[in-house]
């Protein structure tokens, strides 16, 4: 069917136009500021843990019921007291959580016996950053209001943290006085929240129909049209606005305009074809920045006829921004070291497996060789010549010049950064050698990103930290020398993220690693308290707290700003990777959504230690890149956009992305060496590093997501 206005109907608006200034119309879904279900008494169907159903009428959006899994329908009934006309009820999320959608209806009883429905059963979006569902219905009386929910795509039980509900406005009729006093003003309302299109305070030729999305879209939009909303609190400030729009036609713009229909111009949204009238999409425009109280028009133009359908529009503050969400960043070991180099350390750390000087088949530890043509600076090992006639040497990770060389090549292959590895913590620090070392390598790092205009933070790993004294150790190496003697995180270059000094701590809930739930829940808190965003390494079982994780662990987790799990080594080839996909991640990042925090998963290109432990020949395959960027697909395809590459340089256990030896022309003759073209696909030295490029690329949607890596081999 063509969709047109009926004739009867434009005739009618033009006679009413003829004797109207102004043609508007008040909408019937006014509703009055007082919450009336505040504080009262509300029951549940069930509930999981502790999330029980007090928790929506307390005001609170940060507080939330959730219905025991899996036993739908999950619903919650509020007792108002007494019977009250009711029109609207608002239904929110925490503010933090992720989007979702879920299914429900509200029903309304005068007894708590006989129920009828007053919105039928509709799958309602409720979408991060406010997380505010309003539903309208026609004015019934009502002591009881009860929401059924049947399906939830965030969760296997239904969720709400606030659940109110509205009775319309109000209006005074005028007093035969001399002179009339004025009405307050109705109280504001956030224009951060989701707010129905169909929900305006006036309009100007607009019509209403159902949606297939559920409730009423604004309709039959012509050029001019508008609707309005008064008194929208934009706080202190928002800088763009999302939109649900559908057009079978070509579309037409939307101006955002305050306080009249020809009021300023904050900015215009174009809408496209959708396809149909019912085809929905959700437009993000940029705006300039609107704060205060405002009352809002969405102004219509266009072309003639119908121009677009709206469903809702949300309004989004400016974001901060930062280094970390969004990126990738590879974690950097920075902990090889010669004979000869001048570190304190002055010997093969890393290298080998005794600190001596390289032998074949004797005490050699690290799995790959490095492609070694761009170091200015090489130490000599007893090792037999490369294939190709040159001396095996090596490069030391105490000089300047390689970690030059090595943020250089971040920068040209667009890596954000790295995560500088901090192990060894002490309590009580005394200068040692090996402390000396590691310590001349950061400042080293943070010398060469500002360098390249890279970014890092410290990643500290409590692996072999003491017991007793873990959290101690942590937080006396952060203040004395990691902030006190080096000032790393005065640097430029040291990352930030939404205003914030980014800080990693690894290893938190590994059953091998050291810490309780309240040590660790003591360290988090620490480095919060000091306004700082706290990263954590946890195990690749964090979620169900088994495997790899200690119990008890979650509420740890998910008082971190961005949870990191370790992968490397857990599954292999692409069967390995869609199995974790499904398994795994999904599920991994649903929850990381829900509850507010940030994904960074662990991709890596593949693993093997024969050399270090005797380990299987190529233990799990790089497969020429395919391996590496199956992860990323399938992380990309589920909506995941930062991720950590693990490793830059670490050659011990053949996960480094850096720089390493083509073939057998490029690695000693006398010692077995893992080399890039052990799979039997020739790729060149720093495949894996444009390789990271292109996923760094995918995730920030520069590139299209496609099943194969669009990086050549060559």
């Amino acid at each position: 069917m063509v969709k047109g206005r009926n004739q009867a109907y434009v005739i009618a608006l033009l006679v009413f136009a003829l004797i109207s200034t102004q043609l508007s119309f008040s909408s019937s879904k006014v509703s009055a500021a007082t919450n009336l279900a505040l504080n009262k008494s509300v029951t549940e169907s069930s509930h999981t843990q502790s999330y029980a159903a007090s928790n929506v009428t307390d005001g609170n959006q940060g507080t939330y019921w959730e219905g025991a899994a899996n036993s739908y329908p999950s619903w919650v009934r509020v007792d108002l007291g007494s019977s009250q006309t009711v029109n609207q009820v608002v239904l929110k999320l925490p503010a933090t959580w992720g989007a979702r959608s879920q299914t429900l209806s509200v029903e309304k009883s005068s007894d708590d016996i006989a129920y009828s429905t007053v919105a039928a059963s509709t799958a309602y979006s409720f979408s991060a950053g406010t997380n505010a569902v309003t539903i309208n219905f026609a004015s019934a009386s009502a002591r009881y209001i009860k929401i059924s929910i049947t399906a939830n795509t965030g969760a296997s039980g239904g969720q709400l943290s606030e659940l109110e509900v509205y009775g319309p406005a109000t209006i005074p009729s005028p007093t035969p006085t001399a002179t009339m006093q004025p009405t307050a003003a109705p109280s504001s309302f956030s224009a951060f929240a989701q707010t129905a299109a169909s929900s305006f305070t006036s309009q100007l030729g607009t019509q209403l129909e159902a949606s297939s999305e559920g409730g009423q879209n604004v309709a039959f939009v012509d050029n001019g049209d508008y609707i309005a909303f008064d008194n929208v609190n934009f706080g202190s400030g928002a800088s763009s606005v999302a939109l649900r729009v559908a057009s079978q036609t070509s579309g037409g713009n939307i101006e955002i305009r305050l306080d009249s229909a020809s009021g300023t111009l904050a900015g215009t949204c174009a809408v496209t074809s959708t396809g149909g009238w019912q085809s929905w999409t959700t437009k993000n425009c940029a705006i300039s920045t609107i704060s205060g109280v405002h009352n809002l028009y969405l102004k219509f133009t266009g072309g003639a006829g119908n121009l677009f359908n709206v469903q809702w529009f949300k309004f989004a503050a400016a974001s901060l921004g930062g280094d970390v969400v969004g990126k990738i960043f590879a974690g950097y070991q920075g902990w090889f070291t010669a004979g000869g180099d001048g570190s304190p350390l002055n010997n093969w750390t890393h290298w080998s497996k005794n600190n001596n000087n390289l032998t074949a088949n004797s005490n050699v530890n690290f799995e790959m060789y490095p492609d070694l043509r761009e170091y200015s600076k090489l130490y000599q090992t007893n090792l037999g010549n490369l294939g190709n006639g040159q001396p095996a040497k090596l490069f030391s990770s105490y000089d300047q010049e390689t970690v030059n060389k090595h943020f250089e090549w971040m920068q040209t292959y667009n890596i954000s950064g790295a995560a500088l590895q901090r192990f060894g913590a002490d309590a009580n620090y005394a200068p040692s050698s090996w402390n000396q070392n590691r310590d001349s390598v950061a400042v080293k790092v943070k010398n060469a990103a500002e360098a390249y205009s890279r970014k890092f933070y410290v990643m500290y790993d409590i692996t072999g930290l003491d017991p007793n004294q873990w959290v101690n150790a942590v937080k006396n190496d952060f203040t004395n020398n990691v902030v006190g003697t080096m000032n790393l995180t005065s640097s430029s270059a040291y990352a930030k993220q939404d205003g914030k000094l980014v800080i990693c701590i690894w290893g938190i809930g590994f059953t091998d690693r050291p810490g309780t739930a309240a040590e660790s829940a003591d360290l988090i808190a620490w480095f919060k308290n000091q306004g700082y965003y706290v990263i954590g390494g946890v195990p690749t079982h964090w979620r169900n707290g088994d495997n790899d994780s200690k119990p008890g662990f979650l509420d740890v987790y998910k008082s971190l700003d961005m949870l990191s799990p370790w992968f490397v080594g857990r599954f292999s080839q692409l069967a390995g990777a869609d199995h974790y996909k499904t398994n795994q991640w999904q599920p991994d990042y649903a929850f990381t959504q829900q509850n507010g925090i940030v994904y960074q998963p662990v991709i890596w290109p593949g693993f093997a230690w024969k050399n270090m432990k005797n380990g299987p020949v190529n233990e799990i395959p790089r497969l020429h890149g395919d391996f590496m960027w199956r992860q990323a697909y399938n992380l990309k395809s589920l909506g995941v956009n930062t991720g950590y590459i693990a490793m830059f340089d670490e050659y011990d256990e053949a996960t480094a992305i850096a720089k390493a030896a083509e073939n057998s022309s490029m690695i000693p003759n006398n010692q077995y060496f893992l080399t890039l073209d052990a799979d039997g696909v020739a790729v060149s030295s720093d495949f894996y590093l444009r390789l990271t490029g292109d996923i760094a690329r995918l995730f920030n949607n520069e590139i299209p997501l496609t099943v194969n890596h669009p990086t050549s081999h060559q």
